[in-house]
């Protein structure tokens, strides 16, 4: 990985992850988005929350770190001394079989995944539009309005979806305003772009509120994004009641109207997602979710 510019480390000092921790507090850092605010207000009273907004390179582990909540890429991204397995235990009872790979990685919290959402085109949904699913990202009326992920690894199985990947790739390259997460949602409501490809948890809460976004997940299956709960060697889990939470409402309601599904088999969730506004965005149906994929390292 490239060195850590200064920025980083400024912030990093800032939050005090590089300071000696002079609490008696256990720490759990927070990638920026990982984690729903709503969950980490109920964190136990001697626990802190330091937050991670990561861009290039992740910061070393500080010592006095218990615990990180990454998403899947950063996780991955740890060497594997600076992780341990999640062993098995009353958290990992019940969770999805598709959730069962990342355990190697950390206990997964929460997954979605990636949509297609559009901004006053609801036209390109009109008759068999739904259908073309992701092909939809190469209407030539979208060339110069589309706003790609700027994970390589997204787009890239978003390709192998539609077509022979290296072609479709220039296509999309062509199609691109650009390539990125962080201002994507918003240059999208502000009517600069007519379409992009987002995170279900960025998506949904705003589904509720402006009726110029149509969302797609198309039938062919979509990348999955994931939030882990990583430990780190000499760390240590917060409490056993605070990760079962979200099992139960009024939190796993909050939580899927935040955009943020805890992996958890169908049955347990059900009727929650009846509650919601566009299950199928949250969990997608049975024959949807065997299509998705998650993006995991060999």
């Amino acid at each position: 990985m490239a060195p850590l510019r200064r920025r980083y480390w400024l912030a990093l000092a800032g939050s005090g992850l590089l300071a000696a921790c002079s609490s008696s507090r256990r720490r759990l850092a927070v990638q920026k988005g990982m984690l729903p605010a709503l969950w980490q207000r109920k964190l136990p009273k001697d626990w802190a929350i330091d937050s991670l907004d990561l861009r290039q390179d992740l910061p070393p582990i500080n010592p006095s770190i218990n615990s990180l909540v990454l998403s899947d890429g950063w996780a991955q991204a740890l060497p594997s001394e600076q992780r341990r397995p999640w062993p098995a235990g009353p958290v990992t009872e019940g969770l999805l079989p598709i959730a069962q790979p990342l355990l190697r990685y950390g206990l997964p919290l929460g997954f979605g995944p990636w949509l297609l959402v559009l901004r006053n085109r609801a036209d390109l949904l009109k008759g068999d539009g739904a259908a073309r699913g992701w092909s939809l990202l190469l209407e030539p009326s979208l060339r110069g309005q589309l706003l790609l992920p700027a994970s390589p690894r997204v787009v890239l199985e978003i390709a192998r979806r539609i077509g022979e990947p290296q072609n479709v790739l220039t296509q999309l390259r062509q199609q691109a305003l650009g390539f990125g997460d962080r201002d994507a949602l918003t240059l999208l409501l502000n009517g600069d772009a007519e379409a992009a490809v987002l995170p279900s948890r960025a998506v949904v809460p705003v589904l509720r509120r402006d009726t110029r976004l149509q969302a797609l997940l198309p039938e062919s299956g979509s990348p999955l994004w994931w939030s882990l709960l990583v430990q780190p060697e000499g760390g240590m889990p917060p409490p056993l009641e605070w990760l079962l939470a979200p099992r139960s409402s009024p939190l796993l309601d909050q939580m899927l109207r935040s955009g943020f599904t805890p992996p958890l088999q169908r049955s347990l969730l059900e009727p929650a997602l009846k509650r919601q506004l566009r299950p199928e965005l949250l969990l997608p149906p049975e024959q949807v979710l065997q299509r998705c994929t998650s993006l995991l390292l060999p």
